[in-house]
């Protein structure tokens, strides 16, 4: 079984794709403005900012990773999606536990500090799950559109991924820390 692709031109598939793309940058702008919301925060614990990365690119990536393995079974076989999110939750919260765990460990040992590694357990396990419900329900959502999941459906969820993680993060920084 191999993979039917047409070619098309690269102006083509550069106007088709900038929109989303141009998104993302727009992603970008809100989360300076979000992490500018918490800057006095930021500027009392500023390990806070330095674990940003890491919290954002986990949730993204366990987001994309749905969102692709539910593109591909769409694409492949007939999905139930209610089915399919029951276990994808069950799934991001796992991730979200796993990976939250030595992001925790690691922040206590680099600050020592018991709040701070259990704001970033939290905020990773939270975000484990919201990032397999977007996986899910932006191309879901395209799909009840009558649009391509397959086209926009990673930019969004990675833009919207990026966004809620840092809101939740923070979110928890402020109530559990300050």
């Amino acid at each position: 079984m191999g993979l039917h692709i047409v070619p098309k031109n690269a102006g083509y598939e550069v106007r088709r794709r900038t929109p989303w793309l141009l998104f993302g940058v727009l992603a970008g702008v809100a989360m300076v403005f979000i992490a500018q919301g918490f800057e006095e925060q930021l500027s009392r614990r500023v390990e806070l900012a330095f674990l940003i990365p890491v919290i954002v690119y986990i949730s993204g990536s366990i987001g994309a990773e749905t969102l692709a393995l539910f593109v591909r079974e769409l694409a492949l076989h007939s999905v139930h999606v209610k089915k399919l999110l029951f276990r994808e939750v069950r799934v991001g919260l796992s991730l979200g536990f796993i990976t939250g765990l030595p992001m925790s460990v690691f922040s206590y040992l680099a600050f020592r500090d018991w709040n701070l590694a259990f704001t970033v357990w939290l905020a990773m396990f939270l975000n484990g799950l919201v990032a397999v419900l977007l996986g899910i329900l932006i191309p879901t959502t395209f799909m009840k559109l009558g649009r391509d999941p397959a086209l926009g459906s990673d930019e969004l969820t990675t833009a919207l991924s990026d966004i809620v993680s840092i809101l939740i993060y923070l979110a928890i920084a402020v109530l559990v820390l300050f």
